[in-house]
């Protein structure tokens, strides 16, 4: 394609056998000079007078810089300039594939503007600085009439465009405040935009032209260097090379679940006082996860990469019950001792693990199948660590109890000062505290839910993040329509409609598999064999043209076949194919229709289908355009897709041309629906499960697990959280994981003595399991904090932010509530006694 001087893997050598002409040896080719030079020169000049086509899909670089005027320093403009031959190499690699040499930045464009005659950006002085901005500023009061002049409406014919003066109306000023510089001037700090002479990777793959994303990697690398030699603030690029990257990053991403579970198994070790102990919890969630990964592939053989995140949350979620079962371990043992204990945790760890589970498997409902694979991944490899925990890691304590207490012994050397305070302290702190914590968690409560109410909402910019928000390329997709006006045109497409009859739509075959669909099929219930079936289905394409969105002049195929068969001129005899005439006979319509193609137009979006082996007529289809634009905006898409809904023909469907915007729709609809049922079923099991354990206590329970997730919700929320794919599927998880840490305290409750003397007692016995679970879900989360990848920075915040939220309202607030809900005890306690002279003179 690009050269006949081609790299053989097998050179062959120069036959010396035949004749060659006499000639004399060139040892250097003869250059061109003409033409040459002449090329060069061409590529040299960044000035334009007409539009430069595809403009809007060439790769771009977003500059920082403090201020609109520093736009102005010559020192910044030169340096700007010198970004062509500092990234000249990597750009050169593009040369067969782009027509465009010159990169268009604001010192290339002031150069234009300059009416000096400058050639390009390097021939810049201070005289041509001060003409520039004075032309800038002048012209900026007329943006709007600007854009207006050179939109696809006006094309300069407008009244607007007289209004213009001379030095604004080129297409180099257009151009310079439609692309290059942000929509406010007052902005600072100062974004401005600059265009490579190369296309995003998605440009060049609708043109058909193979790119290898290497080259990007070089390119992306070389602005990035530069960037910093300049001392450049580089904010972000365009290059749509994010999908092409997430394996590489997912898969880097997914070895700190390995700094994860290192971080646990040291906090395990030092709560047990045995490494052996902490090897062994680590290898049971190693085990869930190999036996979830032989159940889930009896499903499906794909694995969505969000499943990934399924290693980190299980070590956050599997390193709870190591704590609860160790610090429950019955320190005289027996046979009575070790049945209580096993009876008591291993149904608390029934109803936390289940409580977790139920929002994953309620995925499996969703109608996104990478939330089926992951809720069904996640769900079985919870599963897997519940037999796990509470088969073989009760045999081992049992074992390492009686023949492997050798290897444990090393102690913590601050141990015994915070047992003090989590064990003492604590205890009294929230019985006399109480009405004070409630007071204030309640206020902060309220607040969370009205912050998560305003400020939570779908994504507006960037329909699918893939990289955390700091990543250059999601800065771009994050900002770019915030700032410059020609983003949210470039998205704009039209929304069409097709329209199909006699073709079955295709239906998912399985619930995990994405490619097991039902074969395409022709509709056996749609047939044109009589006049009244194509007067029905021109009506129904007449009635759709007349829509007010429409407006579409043009007849289709089977209403020019009406007219066409109106004006046939029938003799007996022959076949007759005017319907109005006696002559005709239904049994005439098939070759009617079929003749009717040589004498009128059909096209792509205008045509007949037949049987490809049979050629047997077998329906119709035609594409209804549309004023409607796309919109990321859920919405305004959701509007348009209302009345796109109106085009739907009898005994037909229809469909977006472009199938992504269907798909983007589609999936920002279930993300609404599957989070109000995730949310609302898991509600109803975790309050389920509540009054099976807590049985009246269980009202506390949920209104702090409300509270918890209120709180946890809005934190995400100020944290710059949008609902998207992701966000969806770890907001459903709040609930499960906001209810374990007050399950255990609820579970620790005693059912003997005084209000007070039982929340001391519950505070005493959970506290400790329960703060060293959200530390470690804690260390969890942050371990997955220096991610590159969107999927487990969120899950790490995430961790982070539930870890804290749940375990401050399970111990500052639902303990506290216990004492209003606690029924009271007539006369002194007791247990409270004997608690209070244990605690004000202990032994020695």
């Amino acid at each position: 394609m690009f050269s006949n001087r081609i790299a053989f893997s097998n050179p062959r050598p120069i036959d010396t056998d035949v004749q060659q002409p006499t000639v004399q040896p060139v040892s250097k080719r003869v250059r061109r000079s003409w033409a040459d030079n002449l090329l060069s020169a061409i590529n040299q000049v960044a000035c334009y007078d007409s539009p430069i086509p595809l403009m809007d899909h060439l790769s771009q670089v977003v500059l920082e810089v403090p201020n609109y005027d520093a736009i102005f320093d010559l020192k910044f403009l030169d340096k700007l300039c010198q970004m062509q031959p500092n990234i000249s190499k990597p750009l050169s690699r593009f040369d067969s594939f782009t027509p465009y040499r010159n990169i268009w930045s604001v010192a290339n464009m002031f150069a234009c503007i300059s009416p000096n005659l400058r050639v390009n950006c390097t021939q810049l002085d201070e005289s041509d600085i001060k003409i520039v901005r004075k032309t800038i500023d002048n012209c900026w009061k007329y943006r709007t009439p600007i854009f207006e002049c050179r939109n696809e409406k006006c094309q300069g014919t407008c009244s607007s465009c007289r209004e213009l003066p001379e030095e604004c109306s080129s297409q180099i000023i257009h151009d310079l405040f439609y692309r290059l510089l942000p929509k406010n001037r007052d902005d600072s700090p100062f974004l401005v935009n600059t265009f490579l002479p190369v296309f995003t990777l998605t440009g060049y793959i609708t043109q058909n032209i193979p790119v290898d994303v290497v080259l990007y990697d070089a390119l992306e690398s070389s602005i990035i260097d530069y960037s910093k030699k300049s001392k450049f603030e580089l904010k972000g690029l365009l290059m749509d090379v994010k999908r092409d990257r997430l394996l590489a990053a997912a898969l880097r991403d997914s070895i700190l679940a390995l700094l994860a579970a290192g971080l646990v198994m040291i906090v395990v070790a030092v709560h047990s006082q045995s490494l052996l102990y902490a090897f062994v919890v680590i290898l049971l969630l190693a085990l869930s996860v190999v036996g979830a990964l032989g159940v889930y592939s009896l499903f499906t053989d794909e694995f969505p990469l969000l499943n990934l995140v399924t290693f980190v949350l299980l070590i956050a979620i599997g390193s709870d019950d190591a704590f609860l079962l160790k610090s429950n371990f019955p320190n005289h043992l027996n046979e009575d001792t070790f049945h209580t204990f096993l009876t008591h945790t291993s149904f608390t760890m029934f109803l936390t693990c289940f409580s977790t589970v139920v929002p994953f498997f309620i995925n499996i409902t969703s109608n996104v199948i990478v939330f089926r694979c992951f809720g069904l991944f996640a769900g079985v490899t919870v599963i897997f660590n519940y037999f796990m925990v509470v088969s073989f890691l009760p045999a081992f304590l049992l074992i390492q109890h009686r023949h492997l207490d050798c290897f444990s012994g090393f102690k913590f050397p601050y141990r015994s000062v915070f047992s003090h305070l989590l064990y003492v302290l604590l205890p009294h702190a929230l019985i006399q505290g109480r009405y004070l914590l409630m007071a204030l968690l309640s206020v902060v409560a309220i607040g969370g839910a009205a912050i998560t109410y305003q400020g939570l909402h779908l994504p507006e910019y960037n329909p699918l993040q893939l990289f955390t928000s700091d990543n250059l390329h999601e800065w771009y997709d994050n900002n770019a329509e915030k700032n410059f006006e020609f983003v949210s045109s470039k998205i704009a497409l039209p929304l069409t409609s097709r329209l199909v009859w006699g073709v079955e739509p295709i239906y998912s075959l399985s619930t995990f598999r994405a490619n097991a669909t039902s074969p395409l099929r022709s509709d056996p219930f749609f047939a044109l064999k009589t006049a009244s079936d194509v007067h029905k289905i021109a009506r129904s394409l007449e009635k759709a043209r007349q829509l007010p969105f429409v407006n579409h002049q043009p007849k289709f195929w089977p209403e020019r076949f009406l007219d066409w068969s109106d004006k046939y001129p029938c003799a007996r005899g022959f076949l007759c194919c005017n319907m109005s005439n006696p002559l005709f006979s239904d049994s005439y319509l098939d070759f009617c229709l079929r003749n009717s193609t040589s004498f009128l137009a059909t096209s792509y979006n205008d045509t007949p289908i037949f049987d490809n082996q049979t050629f047997a007529f077998v329906g119709y289809t035609a594409m209804l355009p549309t004023t409607l634009k796309y919109n990321h905006r859920f919405s305004k898409l959701t509007k348009s897709f209302e009345m796109l809904e109106m085009t739907k023909p009898d005994n037909g469907w229809w469909a977006p041309e472009w199938w992504l915007m269907s798909t983007w729709f589609d999936l920002l609809s279930s993300i609404v629906q599957d989070c109000l049922s995730s949310v609302g079923g898991s509600l109803l099991f975790v309050a389920i499960f509540a009054f099976i354990q807590l049985k009246w206590q269980a009202l506390a329970a949920v209104v702090t697990i409300a509270g918890v997730i209120c709180t946890s919700s809005a934190i995400v929320t100020l944290l710059g959280w949008v609902l998207g794919v992701l966000e969806a599927v770890i907001l459903v998880l709040v609930v499960g994981l906001s209810f374990d840490y007050t399950l255990h305290y609820g579970a620790a409750l005693p059912e003997q003595g005084c209000a007070e003397h039982r929340i001391r007692e519950a505070t005493s016995k959970g506290v400790g399991p329960v703060t060293l679970a959200a530390f470690t879900s804690f260390l969890a989360g942050a371990s997955m904090l220096p991610a590159l990848t969107h999927a487990f920075y969120q899950v790490g915040v995430f961790l982070v932010v539930i870890s804290i939220t749940s375990w401050t309202f399970s111990t500052f607030f639902y303990l506290p509530f216990l004492s209003i809900t606690l029924p009271r005890q007539s006369g002194d306690c007791s247990y409270c006694e004997k608690t209070n002279q244990m605690h004000l003179f202990p032994r020695r």
